[in-house]
C-alpha cells in the first residue's frame, strides 16, 4: 500500500486542540512492533503520558512496525528505540539484580543520580503500561497543515508531559583498548562491565567536585601540570583511554538536535535513558559544566600544544542545553535563540526558527493572542520566507537592528544580504553577543527608520556614509569549534599592525602608546576595559610577535605589572572578536575588524537603530550588506554626532 495512503488509513484529521498518544504492545525482542495511536481532544484533559526526545535517524535506513492495524516505515532508530522500550511480555521486562550486584547503585559513586533497570524490584515507570507521545509517529509528518499545528502545541505538549525521556541509544558495550580500570568506591574493576559503568564514575567525581569547598578548589585550579591537576580533582592521567568514553558520550548526536532544548527546557522532569540505565539529566548538565569551567572541554581557543585527551570534550552542545534548562523562567530571546540553534541539527530547515517557540520570550503569551502574522509556522512556506520573516518581525518588534550582525553576503545569489540564513554556520562570534556589546551604540539617540518596498527582498534603511575601506590584512582562519593555529595568529597581528606602524620616532612614544592602544582594543573589540588589560596585551606580543615597538613598551612597565602580566586574557579575547575576520583601516585612518568578504572601496556606514557599524557595498543602484564590523571611533555615537554638527543629510540603503 503506497505509503500516502496508509498515512490516510493511520490518521484521522485533528482538532486545533488535539494530540495523537503512543500505545506500544507488549512484545519479545524478536516480534514485530504492534502500537496503536490513540486521539486526545483536548490536550488538557489528557491522560498522563511520557515524551520522548530523541534522534530520528536516517530516512533511508528504514524498518517497519504495524499500527493500527497497518503497516508503516519508520527510522531503524526509531524501530531499535521502541524495542527496548516495550514492555516483554509477562510480570517483568528484565532480570532483577539483587543489592550485593556490583554495579547496584547502592554500592556505588553514582549512587542518587543513576541507576539500571536490573536493580528495580517494581517495575519502573517504562516498564508500565504508559502512553508515549513520539513526534514521528504521533504527527502526520506527511501533512504540512497538521505538522504546523501540532508544533504550535509543541512547548504545552512537552511541558505538560508527566515526563520527558531523553532516549541516547543502546549502550555500547565495546571498550577503548588498555582502558583503566577507574576509582569506584566498591573496589570493582568497573570496566569489566561496560562503558556506563566508567561514564558515571566520571560524571560522579565532576559532581563531587562541584559540591566542593572553594578554598580546596582554589589551590588546584592553577595547576599546570595536567597529571597533577587531574589527580587533584580526582581523575585518571590524561592520556588515559577512559577519557574516551566520556568523549563519546557527549559526542551522542542528540546534543546536537535543534528540538531537544525547547524538549529538555519545557520538561518538568527529564530522564536519560541509554541503554538499561537510567540518569537524572541535571546530573549530566551539572557535569558538563563542571568539565567546561575546568579546562576539560573543547576549548574555545586552540591551546599551543593539545595533547591531553580530556581537552577534546565535545560538551559544550550538551552545557548549552543545560544552561538554557537551568535559566530562571526558562524563556529566552528569540534572537538568542536563533543564535545558539544556528549550529545545531534540523532535518527540516525551517525548524532552525519553529523549535525556538515554545521558549521564546517574544512568545510567551501566543496561547492568549496567538502567533504575529510574520511567525505563523506553515510548512508549505519557502525557507526564505520563513527565515525572511522571522528577520522582520526581530526589527520591528524590538526597533533594532541586532539580527542584521546575522547576515551579510550569502552564499546563494538569490539570498537577500540582510536575511540570516540560520542554515549555514557562522565560525565567527557576533559582535553583539561580545562582553562588551552591552556599550556598543554606534548609532546614539538615531532612531530605526526603515521601509519595505514592493520587493520583499529589499529592506530599506536610513543611515549615514561615514568612511571606506582603504586596506585590510588576512582573515584569521577558524578550522573549527573556534580554532585558529598560532602561526595563523602571529601572521594575522603581524599583518595587521603593518597596516597601521606609525612612522618611526622616539620608540613608545606617547604617540606610539596611543596607537598601540587603539590597535589592542580594536583586535579584541573592546572586551575589557580593566586598567591591567593593556599590560597583559603587552605581554602576549613581547612573547609571541617580533613587534619590537610593542614589546619595548614591556620593558618600560612597572617590575611588578610585567610579572602579574597574564598574556591568556588577552589571546582570549583577540581570537575570540577575530575569528573568521580581517583586520582594517579606513581612508580617514580608522582601525577596524570585519567580515571576510569586504573588499577596498565598500562603505561603512551607521543604520539608524544598529548598535554596531556596518560594511555595505554599493551594487548598481542598491546596496548589499557585507555584514557588521567593529571601528574604534565609532562604537559610541561619535559618527552621529559629528553628522548633526555639520548638518549633513542622512542617506537611505536600499539593501538587496
Amino acid at each position: 500500500m503506497p505509503l500516502r495512503s496508509v498515512r490516510h488509513t493511520v490518521y484521522e484529521p485533528l482538532g486545533s486542540d488535539a494530540i495523537r498518544l503512543l500505545f506500544v504492545k507488549p512484545g519479545f525482542k524478536d516480534e514485530p512492533i504492534e502500537c496503536a495511536l490513540i486521539t486526545v481532544a483536548n490536550l488538557a484533559e489528557s491522560p498522563p503520558y511520557h515524551a520522548l526526545s530523541y534522534v530520528w535517524g536516517e530516512s533511508e535506513d528504514a524498518a517497519s512496525i504495524i499500527c493500527n492495524g497497518a503497516e508503516m516505515a519508520i527510522t531503524k532508530r526509531l524501530a531499535d528505540t521502541l524495542i527496548h522500550l516495550r514492555r516483554t511480555p509477562g510480570w517483568r521486562s528484565v532480570v532483577p539484580w539483587s543489592k550485593d550486584h556490583p554495579l547496584h547503585s547502592s554500592k556505588n559513586a553514582w549512587k542518587g543520580f543513576a541507576r539500571s533497570r536490573h536493580e528495580q524490584y517494581q517495575e519502573s515507570e517504562w516498564e508500565k503500561e504508559s502512553l508515549l507521545w513520539i513526534d514521528a509517529l504521533c504527527i502526520d509528518q506527511t501533512n504540512h497543515e497538521e505538522r504546523a499545528s501540532q508544533v504550535k502545541m509543541m512547548g504545552k505538549i512537552y511541558s505538560c508531559a508527566a515526563a520527558v525521556t531523553i532516549w541516547l541509544g543502546a549502550e555500547d558495550k565495546q571498550l577503548p583498548d588498555s582502558i583503566s580500570n577507574f576509582d569506584v568506591e566498591s573496589g570493582i574493576h568497573i570496566s569489566t562491565y561496560g562503558r556506563i559503568p566508567v561514564l558515571l564514575s566520571f560524571i560522579a567525581q565532576a559532581l563531587r567536585n562541584v559540591k566542593r569547598p572553594q578554598n580546596r578548589l582554589a589551590s588546584i585550579t592553577p595547576a599546570e601540570n595536567s597529571l597533577q591537576r587531574n589527580r587533584a580533582y580526582g581523575f585518571p592521567k590524561p592520556n588515559a583511554p577512559d577519557w574516551e568514553i566520556v568523549r563519546d558520550f557527549f559526542a551522542n548526536p542528540w546534543f546536537e538536535r535543534v528540538w531537544v532544548v525547547q524538549e529538555a527546557v519545557l520538561a518538568s522532569r527529564a530522564m536519560v535513558l541509554i541503554g538499561d540505565w537510567e540518569v537524572d539529566w541535571a546530573a549530566i548538565g551539572d557535569a558538563a559544566s563542571w568539565f567546561q569551567t575546568k579546562g576539560y572541554a573543547l576549548p574555545a581557543v586552540l591551546k599551543y600544544e593539545l595533547q591531553d585527551q580530556q581537552d577534546l570534550l565535545p560538551v559544550a552542545k550538551a552545557v548549552s542545553v543545560w544552561k538554557q534548562c537551568s535559566s530562571p523562567g526558562k524563556q529566552i530571546a528569540l534572537l538568542d535563540l536563533l543564535q545558539a540553534f544556528r549550529n545545531r541539527l534540523a532535518t527540516d530547515p525551517r525548524d532552525k526558527v519553529y523549535s525556538t517557540f515554545g521558549i521564546a520570550t517574544e512568545l510567551a503569551d501566543v496561547e492568549a493572542h496567538g502567533f504575529h502574522q510574520l511567525l505563523e509556522p506553515d510548512y508549505e512556506k519557502p525557507v526564505l520566507d520563513v527565515y525572511r520573516d522571522v528577520a522582520r518581525f526581530l526589527i520591528i518588534e524590538h526597533g533594532s537592528l541586532d539580527v542584521l550582525s546575522d547576515a551579510g553576503l550569502p552564499l546563494e545569489p538569490s539570498w537577500p544580504s540582510w536575511v540570516p540564513d540560520w542554515r549555514q554556520n557562522k565560525a565567527s562570534n557576533t559582535l553583539t553577543t561580545m562582553p562588551s556589546a552591552k556599550n556598543y551604540n554606534a548609532s546614539g539617540n538615531g532612531s530605526l527608520s526603515m521601509g519595505f518596498s514592493d520587493n520583499s527582498a529589499i529592506l530599506s534603511l536610513e543611515g549615514i556614509d561615514v568612511d571606506h575601506v582603504a586596506a585590510y590584512g588576512h582573515k584569521l582562519a577558524s578550522y573549527g569549534f573556534g580554532y585558529v593555529t598560532y602561526q595563523e595568529e602571529v601572521d594575522f597581528v603581524n599583518m595587521a599592525w603593518g597596516l597601521v606602524e606609525p612612522a618611526e620616532t622616539a620608540s613608545a612614544s606617547n604617540a606610539d602608546k596611543a596607537v598601540i592602544r587603539t590597535f589592542i582594543q580594536t583586535l579584541t573589540a573592546g572586551q575589557n576595559n580593566d586598567p591591567g588589560f593593556f599590560g597583559h596585551a603587552v605581554s602576549w606580543f613581547a612573547q609571541h610577535t617580533q613587534i619590537s615597538r610593542i614589546a619595548s613598551l614591556l620593558q618600560r612597565m612597572p617590575r611588578a605589572s610585567r610579572h602579574s602580566a597574564d598574556s591568556g586574557r588577552f589571546h582570549e579575547a583577540f581570537v575570540r572578536a577575530c575569528v573568521d575576520r580581517r583586520f582594517f583601516v579606513t581612508r580617514n585612518g580608522l582601525m577596524g575588524i570585519g567580515p571576510d568578504a569586504m573588499k577596498e572601496g565598500d562603505i561603512i556606514a551607521i543604520l539608524f537603530g544598529g548598535r554596531v557599524p556596518y560594511v555595505i557595498r554599493t551594487v548598481d543602484q542598491n546596496h548589499k550588506l557585507v555584514g557588521e564590523c567593529y571601528v574604534v571611533g565609532l562604537m559610541n555615537g561619535e559618527a552621529m554626532s559629528t553628522w548633526k554638527d555639520e548638518g549633513s543629510k542622512r542617506k537611505v540603503f536600499d539593501l538587496l
